[in-house]
Protein backbone atom coordinates (compact mmCIF):
# COMPACT_ATOMS: atom_id res chain seq x y z
CA UNK A 1 0.00 0.00 0.00
CA UNK A 2 1.73 2.96 -0.90
CA UNK A 3 0.85 6.42 0.99
CA UNK A 4 1.97 9.72 0.73
CA UNK A 5 5.00 9.08 3.03
CA UNK A 6 5.96 6.66 1.28
CA UNK A 7 6.40 8.34 -1.84
CA UNK A 8 8.83 10.93 -0.22
CA UNK A 9 10.44 8.06 0.79
CA UNK A 10 11.48 6.77 -2.51
CA UNK A 11 14.44 7.77 -3.77
CA UNK A 12 13.98 9.10 -6.87
CA UNK A 13 11.76 11.74 -4.72
CA UNK A 14 13.99 12.50 -2.09
CA UNK A 15 14.40 15.63 -3.33
CA UNK A 16 10.96 16.75 -3.06
CA UNK A 17 9.44 19.25 -0.28
CA UNK A 18 6.50 18.79 1.43
CA UNK A 19 5.46 22.38 2.12
CA UNK A 20 1.96 22.06 3.53
CA UNK A 21 -0.75 19.24 4.73
CA UNK A 22 1.59 17.15 6.76
CA UNK A 23 -1.28 15.64 8.19
CA UNK A 24 -2.51 13.68 4.80
CA UNK A 25 1.27 11.77 4.94
CA UNK A 26 -1.29 8.40 5.54
CA UNK A 27 -3.31 9.43 2.53
CA UNK A 28 -3.22 6.38 0.43
CA UNK A 29 -2.39 6.71 -3.98
CA UNK A 30 -4.25 4.80 -5.88
CA UNK A 31 -3.20 6.55 -8.70
CA UNK A 32 -1.85 9.66 -10.28
CA UNK A 33 -2.84 12.09 -13.17
CA UNK A 34 -1.62 15.34 -14.75
CA UNK A 35 -3.86 18.50 -14.59
CA UNK A 36 -2.90 21.52 -16.24
CA UNK A 37 -7.10 22.50 -17.17
CA UNK A 38 -9.53 23.55 -14.34
CA UNK A 39 -12.26 22.05 -16.84
CA UNK A 40 -10.74 18.47 -16.45
CA UNK A 41 -11.03 18.69 -12.66
CA UNK A 42 -14.41 16.10 -12.71
CA UNK A 43 -12.48 13.52 -14.31
CA UNK A 44 -10.41 13.14 -11.63
CA UNK A 45 -10.68 9.81 -9.31
CA UNK A 46 -10.36 9.43 -5.16
CA UNK A 47 -6.71 8.68 -4.02
CA UNK A 48 -4.68 9.93 -6.80
CA UNK A 49 -1.61 12.09 -6.91
CA UNK A 50 -1.99 15.24 -8.83
CA UNK A 51 1.07 16.49 -10.89
CA UNK A 52 0.45 20.23 -12.21
CA UNK A 53 2.73 23.20 -13.43
CA UNK A 54 0.15 25.63 -11.52
CA UNK A 55 -0.79 27.25 -14.71
CA UNK A 56 -4.18 27.46 -14.47
CA UNK A 57 -3.89 28.53 -10.65
CA UNK A 58 -2.32 31.53 -12.20
CA UNK A 59 -1.91 34.75 -9.50
CA UNK A 60 -5.87 34.23 -8.50
CA UNK A 61 -6.36 33.42 -4.51
CA UNK A 62 -9.74 32.54 -5.16
CA UNK A 63 -8.98 30.38 -8.05
CA UNK A 64 -6.35 28.53 -6.02
CA UNK A 65 -8.81 28.67 -3.22
CA UNK A 66 -11.60 27.23 -4.83
CA UNK A 67 -9.45 23.92 -6.68
CA UNK A 68 -7.56 23.23 -3.19
CA UNK A 69 -10.67 22.53 -1.71
CA UNK A 70 -12.86 20.69 -4.75
CA UNK A 71 -9.18 18.91 -4.68
CA UNK A 72 -10.03 17.97 -0.98
CA UNK A 73 -13.92 16.88 -1.68
CA UNK A 74 -12.54 14.54 -4.39
CA UNK A 75 -10.68 13.12 -2.00
CA UNK A 76 -7.28 13.17 -3.69
CA UNK A 77 -4.09 12.10 -2.07
CA UNK A 78 -2.04 14.52 -2.56
CA UNK A 79 -0.88 17.46 -5.54
CA UNK A 80 2.58 17.90 -6.73
CA UNK A 81 3.39 21.00 -7.98
CA UNK A 82 6.40 22.32 -9.97
CA UNK A 83 6.56 25.98 -9.79
CA UNK A 84 8.44 28.97 -11.46
CA UNK A 85 7.12 28.24 -14.47
CA UNK A 86 4.02 29.79 -14.32
CA UNK A 87 3.28 30.02 -10.57
CA UNK A 88 6.55 31.95 -9.18
CA UNK A 89 5.89 29.96 -5.89
CA UNK A 90 3.43 28.06 -3.64
CA UNK A 91 1.40 31.02 -2.12
CA UNK A 92 1.10 31.06 1.66
CA UNK A 93 -2.72 31.06 1.28
CA UNK A 94 -2.55 27.63 -0.03
CA UNK A 95 -0.68 26.03 2.08
CA UNK A 96 -2.89 27.25 4.69
CA UNK A 97 -5.72 25.60 3.42
CA UNK A 98 -3.20 22.73 2.56
CA UNK A 99 -2.95 22.69 6.02
CA UNK A 100 -6.40 22.70 7.08
CA UNK A 101 -7.67 20.18 5.20
CA UNK A 102 -4.72 18.04 5.52
CA UNK A 103 -4.14 17.89 2.31
CA UNK A 104 -0.10 17.27 0.95
CA UNK A 105 1.09 19.82 -1.29
CA UNK A 106 4.65 19.10 -2.49
CA UNK A 107 6.78 20.85 -4.70
CA UNK A 108 8.64 19.02 -7.61
CA UNK A 109 12.51 20.38 -7.99
CA UNK A 110 13.24 22.09 -11.28
CA UNK A 111 14.27 19.51 -14.24
CA UNK A 112 12.08 16.44 -12.94
CA UNK A 113 9.79 15.18 -15.68
CA UNK A 114 6.14 14.46 -15.23
CA UNK A 115 6.48 11.28 -16.80
CA UNK A 116 9.09 10.10 -14.57
CA UNK A 117 6.84 10.35 -11.42
CA UNK A 118 3.94 8.64 -13.33
CA UNK A 119 5.89 5.60 -13.92
CA UNK A 120 7.53 5.21 -10.74
CA UNK A 121 4.22 5.59 -9.00
CA UNK A 122 2.05 3.43 -11.08
CA UNK A 123 4.92 0.80 -10.64
CA UNK A 124 4.80 1.00 -6.87
CA UNK A 125 0.91 0.74 -6.71
CA UNK A 126 0.56 -1.77 -9.37
CA UNK A 127 1.19 -4.86 -6.32
CA UNK A 128 -2.05 -3.62 -4.63
CA UNK A 129 -4.11 -4.77 -7.51
CA UNK A 130 -5.15 -8.18 -6.66
CA UNK A 131 -6.32 -7.08 -3.12
CA UNK A 132 -8.20 -4.34 -4.88
CA UNK A 133 -9.54 -6.60 -7.85
CA UNK A 134 -10.60 -9.20 -5.09
CA UNK A 135 -12.61 -6.64 -2.55
CA UNK A 136 -14.14 -5.20 -6.04
CA UNK A 137 -15.06 -9.05 -6.81
CA UNK A 138 -16.59 -8.98 -3.39
CA UNK A 139 -18.51 -5.97 -3.26
CA UNK A 140 -20.02 -7.13 -6.91
CA UNK A 141 -21.09 -9.91 -5.16
CA UNK A 142 -23.52 -8.10 -2.54
CA UNK A 143 -24.62 -6.08 -4.93
CA UNK A 144 -25.70 -9.53 -7.45
CA UNK A 145 -27.42 -10.41 -4.31
CA UNK A 146 -30.00 -7.68 -3.59
CA UNK A 147 -30.80 -7.50 -7.61
CA UNK A 148 -31.33 -11.35 -7.47
CA UNK A 149 -33.62 -11.45 -4.66
CA UNK A 150 -35.39 -8.07 -5.65
CA UNK A 151 -34.36 -5.99 -2.98
CA UNK A 152 -35.67 -2.92 -4.80
CA UNK A 153 -34.41 0.73 -4.59
CA UNK A 154 -34.61 1.02 -0.73
CA UNK A 155 -32.22 -1.91 -0.36
CA UNK A 156 -29.52 -0.49 -3.16
CA UNK A 157 -29.79 2.80 -1.11
CA UNK A 158 -29.11 1.39 2.00
CA UNK A 159 -26.66 -1.54 0.72
CA UNK A 160 -24.50 1.60 -0.82
CA UNK A 161 -24.42 4.04 1.91
CA UNK A 162 -23.19 1.00 4.13
CA UNK A 163 -20.18 0.60 1.85
CA UNK A 164 -19.05 4.22 1.61
CA UNK A 165 -19.96 5.07 5.46
CA UNK A 166 -22.21 8.46 4.23
CA UNK A 167 -25.93 8.67 3.20
CA UNK A 168 -27.04 7.69 -0.46
CA UNK A 169 -30.17 9.14 -2.42
CA UNK A 170 -31.29 7.46 -5.22
CA UNK A 171 -33.15 10.15 -7.98
CA UNK A 172 -34.32 9.19 -11.42
CA UNK A 173 -33.71 11.22 -14.71
CA UNK A 174 -36.09 14.14 -13.63
CA UNK A 175 -34.35 14.23 -10.47
CA UNK A 176 -37.40 12.58 -8.59
CA UNK A 177 -36.23 10.66 -5.32
CA UNK A 178 -37.23 7.08 -5.77
CA UNK A 179 -34.88 5.77 -2.83
CA UNK A 180 -33.31 7.35 0.81
CA UNK A 181 -30.72 5.86 2.50
CA UNK A 182 -31.41 7.68 6.09
CA UNK A 183 -34.49 9.81 6.04
CA UNK A 184 -33.75 11.43 8.69
CA UNK A 185 -30.48 12.76 7.65
CA UNK A 186 -30.87 16.10 8.67
CA UNK A 187 -29.11 17.46 5.44
CA UNK A 188 -30.74 15.23 3.05
CA UNK A 189 -34.30 16.66 5.37
CA UNK A 190 -33.36 19.86 4.42
CA UNK A 191 -32.23 19.74 0.62
CA UNK A 192 -34.62 17.29 -0.32
CA UNK A 193 -38.05 19.24 -1.51
CA UNK A 194 -41.36 18.26 -1.66
CA UNK A 195 -43.01 18.58 -4.98
CA UNK A 196 -46.97 17.32 -5.36
CA UNK A 197 -46.70 13.95 -4.24
CA UNK A 198 -43.02 12.77 -5.27
CA UNK A 199 -39.75 14.59 -3.78
CA UNK A 200 -37.29 15.54 -5.57
CA UNK A 201 -33.59 16.58 -5.48
CA UNK A 202 -33.18 20.56 -6.41
CA UNK A 203 -30.43 20.03 -9.32
CA UNK A 204 -31.22 23.82 -10.59
CA UNK A 205 -29.12 24.87 -7.21
CA UNK A 206 -26.29 23.65 -8.66
CA UNK A 207 -25.07 25.93 -11.66
CA UNK A 208 -22.00 24.79 -12.31
CA UNK A 209 -22.56 21.44 -14.18
CA UNK A 210 -21.04 19.88 -17.47
CA UNK A 211 -23.21 20.03 -20.38
CA UNK A 212 -24.58 16.67 -20.47
CA UNK A 213 -22.63 15.37 -17.90
CA UNK A 214 -25.04 12.21 -17.60
CA UNK A 215 -23.40 11.07 -20.43
CA UNK A 216 -20.00 10.94 -19.28
CA UNK A 217 -20.41 7.95 -16.93
CA UNK A 218 -18.04 9.27 -13.85
CA UNK A 219 -19.26 10.74 -10.55
CA UNK A 220 -18.36 14.62 -10.26
CA UNK A 221 -18.43 16.34 -6.93
CA UNK A 222 -19.86 19.96 -6.54
CA UNK A 223 -20.66 21.54 -2.75
CA UNK A 224 -23.81 21.63 -1.27
CA UNK A 225 -24.55 24.63 1.50
CA UNK A 226 -26.34 23.61 4.49
CA UNK A 227 -26.49 25.53 8.14
CA UNK A 228 -23.67 28.10 6.35
CA UNK A 229 -21.50 25.24 6.12
CA UNK A 230 -20.73 23.66 2.94
CA UNK A 231 -21.01 19.35 2.03
CA UNK A 232 -19.58 17.81 -1.12
CA UNK A 233 -21.82 15.48 -2.69
CA UNK A 234 -20.86 13.23 -5.49
CA UNK A 235 -22.87 12.55 -8.28
CA UNK A 236 -22.79 10.08 -10.20
CA UNK A 237 -24.96 9.59 -13.43
CA UNK A 238 -26.63 5.66 -14.35
CA UNK A 239 -26.00 5.51 -18.02
CA UNK A 240 -25.90 2.40 -20.15
CA UNK A 241 -26.13 1.62 -23.77
CA UNK A 242 -27.06 5.05 -24.63
CA UNK A 243 -30.26 5.03 -22.07
CA UNK A 244 -30.44 7.27 -18.47
CA UNK A 245 -31.46 6.03 -15.52
CA UNK A 246 -31.06 8.64 -12.92
CA UNK A 247 -28.48 9.96 -10.60
CA UNK A 248 -26.93 8.24 -7.34
CA UNK A 249 -25.97 11.32 -5.16
CA UNK A 250 -23.80 10.53 -1.96
CA UNK A 251 -23.49 13.36 0.73
CA UNK A 252 -19.90 12.92 1.76
CA UNK A 253 -21.01 13.70 5.65
CA UNK A 254 -18.86 10.87 7.51
CA UNK A 255 -15.28 10.77 5.58
CA UNK A 256 -14.30 11.48 2.07
CA UNK A 257 -14.61 8.61 -0.71
CA UNK A 258 -12.12 5.96 -1.59
CA UNK A 259 -10.92 3.96 -5.07
CA UNK A 260 -12.86 0.89 -3.53
CA UNK A 261 -16.09 3.72 -2.28
CA UNK A 262 -15.50 4.19 -6.40
CA UNK A 263 -16.14 1.14 -7.25
CA UNK A 264 -19.10 0.64 -4.76
CA UNK A 265 -20.48 3.27 -6.70
CA UNK A 266 -19.97 1.81 -10.09
CA UNK A 267 -21.60 -1.60 -8.89
CA UNK A 268 -24.37 0.47 -7.22
CA UNK A 269 -25.11 2.25 -10.52
CA UNK A 270 -25.13 -1.26 -12.25
CA UNK A 271 -27.61 -2.34 -9.79
CA UNK A 272 -29.84 0.89 -9.75
CA UNK A 273 -30.05 0.46 -13.37
CA UNK A 274 -31.00 -3.31 -13.40
CA UNK A 275 -33.64 -2.14 -10.88
CA UNK A 276 -34.99 0.16 -13.09
CA UNK A 277 -35.30 -1.84 -16.16
CA UNK A 278 -37.09 -4.60 -13.91
CA UNK A 279 -39.95 -2.63 -12.58
CA UNK A 280 -39.96 -0.61 -16.02
CA UNK A 281 -40.72 -4.14 -17.47
CA UNK A 282 -43.33 -5.25 -14.20
CA UNK A 283 -45.26 -1.86 -15.19
CA UNK A 284 -45.23 -2.59 -19.02
CA UNK A 285 -46.85 -6.06 -18.33
CA UNK A 286 -49.10 -5.18 -16.06
CA UNK A 287 -50.25 -1.96 -18.39
CA UNK A 288 -50.56 -4.47 -21.11
CA UNK A 289 -52.30 -6.76 -19.64
CA UNK A 290 -54.89 -3.94 -18.17
CA UNK A 291 -54.53 -2.44 -21.69
CA UNK A 292 -55.69 -5.72 -23.32
CA UNK A 293 -58.88 -5.93 -21.17
CA UNK A 294 -59.77 -2.26 -21.67
CA UNK A 295 -59.13 -2.64 -25.44
CA UNK A 296 -61.42 -5.60 -25.57
CA UNK A 297 -63.76 -3.73 -23.55
CA UNK A 298 -63.79 -0.16 -25.29
CA UNK A 299 -63.67 -1.98 -28.82
CA UNK A 300 -67.17 -3.64 -28.05
CA UNK A 301 -65.40 -7.26 -28.11
CA UNK A 302 -67.56 -7.90 -24.74
CA UNK A 303 -70.86 -8.11 -25.05
CA UNK A 304 -72.76 -9.15 -21.71
CA UNK A 305 -72.05 -8.63 -18.37
CA UNK A 306 -71.12 -12.62 -18.20
CA UNK A 307 -68.69 -12.25 -20.62
CA UNK A 308 -67.35 -9.28 -18.28
CA UNK A 309 -67.57 -11.43 -15.08
CA UNK A 310 -64.92 -13.56 -16.28
CA UNK A 311 -62.39 -10.88 -16.40
CA UNK A 312 -60.62 -10.15 -12.61
CA UNK A 313 -61.65 -6.59 -12.65
CA UNK A 314 -63.01 -3.88 -10.93
CA UNK A 315 -65.59 -2.43 -13.22
CA UNK A 316 -68.36 -2.08 -11.48
CA UNK A 317 -71.45 -3.06 -13.95
CA UNK A 318 -74.24 -1.09 -11.63
CA UNK A 319 -72.29 2.61 -12.59
CA UNK A 320 -72.45 4.41 -15.15
CA UNK A 321 -68.71 4.95 -16.86
CA UNK A 322 -67.05 8.16 -18.62
CA UNK A 323 -63.88 8.01 -21.41
CA UNK A 324 -61.76 10.42 -20.57
CA UNK A 325 -58.53 10.45 -23.24
CA UNK A 326 -55.56 12.75 -21.68
CA UNK A 327 -53.31 13.72 -24.61
CA UNK A 328 -49.53 14.36 -23.80
CA UNK A 329 -47.59 16.60 -25.86
CA UNK A 330 -43.72 16.92 -25.14
CA UNK A 331 -42.45 20.32 -25.89
CA UNK A 332 -38.62 18.64 -26.74
CA UNK A 333 -35.69 20.74 -27.94
CA UNK A 334 -35.11 20.88 -31.72
CA UNK A 335 -31.83 19.36 -30.86
CA UNK A 336 -32.91 16.26 -29.64
CA UNK A 337 -32.54 12.89 -32.00
CA UNK A 338 -35.33 10.53 -32.53
CA UNK A 339 -34.46 8.29 -30.10
CA UNK A 340 -34.00 10.85 -27.08
CA UNK A 341 -37.18 12.23 -28.08
CA UNK A 342 -38.54 8.78 -27.77
CA UNK A 343 -36.85 7.91 -24.61
CA UNK A 344 -37.68 11.28 -23.21
CA UNK A 345 -41.74 10.07 -24.34
CA UNK A 346 -41.11 7.05 -22.75
CA UNK A 347 -39.85 8.02 -19.29
CA UNK A 348 -42.79 10.85 -18.92
CA UNK A 349 -45.66 8.49 -20.26
CA UNK A 350 -44.01 5.83 -17.32
CA UNK A 351 -43.59 8.85 -14.80
CA UNK A 352 -47.15 10.13 -15.45
CA UNK A 353 -49.07 6.93 -15.44
CA UNK A 354 -47.26 6.00 -12.07
CA UNK A 355 -48.03 9.28 -10.14
CA UNK A 356 -51.52 9.35 -11.45
CA UNK A 357 -52.11 5.86 -10.13
CA UNK A 358 -50.66 6.75 -6.74
CA UNK A 359 -53.13 10.18 -6.53
CA UNK A 360 -56.20 8.68 -7.95
CA UNK A 361 -56.19 5.10 -6.04
CA UNK A 362 -57.83 6.56 -2.95
CA UNK A 363 -59.62 10.05 -4.35
CA UNK A 364 -61.30 8.03 -6.57
CA UNK A 365 -62.62 4.77 -5.66
CA UNK A 366 -64.29 4.18 -9.50
CA UNK A 367 -61.56 5.10 -11.35
CA UNK A 368 -59.47 2.79 -14.13
CA UNK A 369 -56.69 4.08 -15.89
CA UNK A 370 -53.96 2.63 -18.34
CA UNK A 371 -51.80 4.36 -21.06
CA UNK A 372 -51.55 4.33 -24.85
CA UNK A 373 -48.73 5.56 -26.78
CA UNK A 374 -48.87 9.21 -25.47
CA UNK A 375 -52.15 9.14 -23.68
CA UNK A 376 -53.44 8.37 -20.76
CA UNK A 377 -57.51 6.79 -21.03
CA UNK A 378 -59.76 7.21 -18.29
CA UNK A 379 -62.61 5.37 -17.39
CA UNK A 380 -65.04 6.94 -14.78
CA UNK A 381 -67.54 5.65 -12.64
CA UNK A 382 -70.46 7.71 -11.82
CA UNK A 383 -74.31 6.96 -9.96
CA UNK A 384 -76.45 5.91 -12.91
CA UNK A 385 -79.43 7.79 -10.60
CA UNK A 386 -77.44 11.49 -10.59
CA UNK A 387 -79.03 13.82 -12.92
CA UNK A 388 -77.43 14.58 -15.97
CA UNK A 389 -76.65 18.04 -14.35
CA UNK A 390 -74.81 16.29 -11.51
CA UNK A 391 -72.81 14.03 -13.79
CA UNK A 392 -71.61 16.38 -15.88
CA UNK A 393 -70.37 18.26 -13.26
CA UNK A 394 -69.23 15.42 -11.48
CA UNK A 395 -66.78 14.41 -14.55
CA UNK A 396 -65.69 17.87 -15.43
CA UNK A 397 -64.37 17.93 -11.89
CA UNK A 398 -62.70 14.95 -11.92
CA UNK A 399 -61.09 15.88 -15.55
CA UNK A 400 -59.77 19.21 -13.86
CA UNK A 401 -58.25 17.93 -10.46
CA UNK A 402 -56.30 15.14 -12.82
CA UNK A 403 -55.15 17.67 -15.67
CA UNK A 404 -53.65 19.83 -13.01
CA UNK A 405 -52.27 17.01 -10.91
CA UNK A 406 -50.44 15.65 -13.91
CA UNK A 407 -49.23 19.47 -15.01
CA UNK A 408 -47.91 20.10 -11.52
CA UNK A 409 -45.39 16.66 -11.66
CA UNK A 410 -41.87 16.70 -12.73
CA UNK A 411 -39.70 19.09 -15.08
CA UNK A 412 -40.39 18.33 -18.43
CA UNK A 413 -42.31 20.58 -20.59
CA UNK A 414 -45.59 19.40 -21.86
CA UNK A 415 -49.30 20.39 -22.86
CA UNK A 416 -52.23 18.31 -21.84
CA UNK A 417 -55.45 18.48 -22.46
CA UNK A 418 -58.57 16.07 -22.23
CA UNK A 419 -61.72 14.45 -24.75
CA UNK A 420 -64.37 13.26 -23.17
CA UNK A 421 -66.95 11.06 -24.03
CA UNK A 422 -70.50 10.37 -23.24
CA UNK A 423 -71.64 8.89 -19.97
CA UNK A 424 -73.03 5.41 -21.07
CA UNK A 425 -73.70 1.66 -19.32
CA UNK A 426 -70.53 -0.20 -19.22
CA UNK A 427 -71.56 -2.50 -21.94
CA UNK A 428 -71.75 0.90 -24.53
CA UNK A 429 -68.71 2.41 -23.76
CA UNK A 430 -67.14 1.68 -27.24
CA UNK A 431 -69.17 4.19 -28.26
CA UNK A 432 -67.87 6.75 -25.31
CA UNK A 433 -64.33 6.27 -26.70
CA UNK A 434 -64.78 6.72 -29.87
CA UNK A 435 -66.26 9.76 -29.05
CA UNK A 436 -63.10 10.74 -27.01
CA UNK A 437 -61.33 10.18 -29.97
CA UNK A 438 -63.34 11.80 -32.44
CA UNK A 439 -62.84 14.93 -30.38
CA UNK A 440 -58.78 15.16 -30.24
CA UNK A 441 -59.31 14.37 -34.42
CA UNK A 442 -61.75 17.42 -34.81
CA UNK A 443 -58.72 19.47 -32.61
CA UNK A 444 -56.41 18.38 -34.57
CA UNK A 445 -55.71 21.37 -35.75
CA UNK A 446 -56.79 23.80 -33.43
CA UNK A 447 -54.66 25.61 -31.03
CA UNK A 448 -56.71 24.02 -28.50
CA UNK A 449 -57.20 27.60 -25.71
CA UNK A 450 -59.57 25.32 -23.36
CA UNK A 451 -58.13 21.89 -21.96
CA UNK A 452 -61.17 20.13 -21.58
CA UNK A 453 -63.42 19.10 -24.12
CA UNK A 454 -66.84 17.51 -24.15
CA UNK A 455 -67.89 15.47 -27.39
CA UNK A 456 -71.39 16.94 -26.47
CA UNK A 457 -70.29 19.92 -27.59
CA UNK A 458 -68.78 18.62 -30.99
CA UNK A 459 -71.93 16.64 -32.07
CA UNK A 460 -72.73 18.89 -34.66
CA UNK A 461 -69.43 19.33 -36.03
CA UNK A 462 -69.18 15.25 -35.65
CA UNK A 463 -72.48 15.37 -37.31
CA UNK A 464 -71.16 17.16 -39.98
CA UNK A 465 -67.67 15.78 -40.52
CA UNK A 466 -69.53 12.09 -40.68
CA UNK A 467 -72.42 12.92 -42.50
CA UNK A 468 -71.30 15.09 -45.44
CA UNK A 469 -68.09 13.89 -47.30
CA UNK A 470 -65.26 16.62 -48.05
CA UNK A 471 -65.96 16.83 -51.45
CA UNK A 472 -69.50 18.32 -51.02
CA UNK A 473 -68.60 20.24 -48.00
CA UNK A 474 -66.08 21.96 -50.30
CA UNK A 475 -68.49 22.60 -52.85
CA UNK A 476 -71.33 23.63 -50.36
CA UNK A 477 -68.90 26.11 -48.76
CA UNK A 478 -67.41 27.26 -51.47
CA UNK A 479 -71.25 28.08 -53.62
CA UNK A 480 -71.91 30.40 -50.34
CA UNK A 481 -68.37 31.97 -49.54
CA UNK A 482 -65.76 32.00 -52.59
CA UNK A 483 -66.15 35.84 -52.94
CA UNK A 484 -65.81 36.50 -49.98
CA UNK A 485 -63.12 34.21 -49.23
CA UNK A 486 -61.44 35.68 -52.43
CA UNK A 487 -61.64 39.28 -50.91
CA UNK A 488 -59.94 38.15 -47.98
CA UNK A 489 -57.11 36.63 -49.02
CA UNK A 490 -56.78 39.46 -52.24
CA UNK A 491 -57.17 42.25 -49.66
CA UNK A 492 -56.53 40.90 -46.66
CA UNK A 493 -59.13 42.11 -45.26
CA UNK A 494 -61.49 40.33 -42.07
CA UNK A 495 -65.07 40.07 -43.46
CA UNK A 496 -65.19 36.41 -43.08
CA UNK A 497 -64.79 36.45 -39.37
CA UNK A 498 -66.72 39.43 -39.22
CA UNK A 499 -69.58 37.89 -40.84
CA UNK A 500 -69.42 34.24 -38.54
CA UNK A 501 -69.21 36.63 -35.45
CA UNK A 502 -72.30 38.79 -37.00
CA UNK A 503 -74.38 35.49 -37.35
CA UNK A 504 -73.51 34.04 -33.95
CA UNK A 505 -75.26 37.51 -32.25
CA UNK A 506 -78.11 37.03 -34.27
CA UNK A 507 -77.74 39.85 -36.65
CA UNK A 508 -77.26 42.20 -33.67
CA UNK A 509 -75.05 45.52 -34.16
CA UNK A 510 -74.25 46.25 -30.73
CA UNK A 511 -73.38 43.07 -29.39
CA UNK A 512 -71.52 41.89 -32.45
CA UNK A 513 -69.42 45.16 -32.20
CA UNK A 514 -68.43 44.83 -28.72
CA UNK A 515 -67.35 40.87 -29.14
CA UNK A 516 -65.32 41.86 -32.18
CA UNK A 517 -63.94 45.11 -30.02
CA UNK A 518 -64.74 47.27 -33.13
CA UNK A 519 -66.67 50.81 -33.50
CA UNK A 520 -70.49 50.59 -34.46
CA UNK A 521 -69.63 52.60 -37.88
CA UNK A 522 -67.32 50.29 -38.83
CA UNK A 523 -69.37 47.23 -38.28
CA UNK A 524 -72.00 48.70 -39.81
CA UNK A 525 -69.61 49.58 -43.30
CA UNK A 526 -68.23 46.20 -43.16
CA UNK A 527 -71.64 44.13 -43.16
CA UNK A 528 -72.75 46.90 -45.97
CA UNK A 529 -69.29 44.95 -47.66
CA UNK A 530 -70.43 41.70 -46.97
CA UNK A 531 -73.86 42.08 -48.74
CA UNK A 532 -72.38 43.07 -51.57
CA UNK A 533 -69.77 40.47 -52.24
CA UNK A 534 -72.50 37.51 -51.04
CA UNK A 535 -75.32 36.35 -53.78
CA UNK A 536 -77.72 35.07 -50.48
CA UNK A 537 -79.70 37.88 -48.65
CA UNK A 538 -78.35 37.98 -45.06
CA UNK A 539 -82.24 39.15 -44.00
CA UNK A 540 -83.82 35.71 -44.42
CA UNK A 541 -83.62 32.64 -41.87
CA UNK A 542 -83.05 29.95 -44.38
CA UNK A 543 -79.92 31.92 -45.73
CA UNK A 544 -78.07 32.47 -42.40
CA UNK A 545 -78.49 29.15 -41.29
CA UNK A 546 -77.04 28.09 -45.04
CA UNK A 547 -74.15 31.00 -44.25
CA UNK A 548 -73.56 29.25 -41.02
CA UNK A 549 -73.24 25.88 -42.12
CA UNK A 550 -70.72 26.73 -45.23
CA UNK A 551 -68.45 29.01 -42.28
CA UNK A 552 -68.47 25.55 -40.25
CA UNK A 553 -67.72 23.31 -42.96
CA UNK A 554 -65.18 25.73 -43.66
CA UNK A 555 -63.27 25.55 -40.59
CA UNK A 556 -64.04 21.65 -40.61
CA UNK A 557 -61.58 20.85 -44.06
CA UNK A 558 -59.17 24.08 -43.38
Amino acid sequence: MLTVKNFLQLSPFKTFQLVAGEKGLDNKITGVNILDNPDASDWLSAGELLITSGYFFSENAEIQRRFIQRFKEINCSAICIKPHIYLKGIPESMRKLADELGLPLIEIPYGIAFSKIMNIVMAEISGRMNELNQASLDIHSQFFEISLHGGGMKKIASGLAEMVNNPVVLVDTDWSVTAISDKKQPLIQEIIKKNGDTLTFPIQTITDLPTNFERIQKPITRALSFEEQEYPCVIMPVYFDTIHYGFILVYLIERPLTDLDYVALENGSMAFALEQMRLLEIERTENRIRRDFFDQLLSGQIKDLAALATYDTTIDPNLNYTVLILSIQTIGHTSDSLMEKKQSEDRLMKSLLSSLTTYTSNRFPHLHLFSRKNQLVILLGTDPKLSALKTHNEVSDTAERIRIHLEQQGQSERDIFCTIGSTLPVLELSQSFEEAKKVILLLEDDAKEEKIYFFNDFYFDSFLVDSISKEQGRKFYTHYLSTLLTYDLENKTSFTPTLKAYLAHHLNIATTSRALFIHRNTLLYRIEKIKGLLSVDLEQEKNTFALQLALKLYELHH
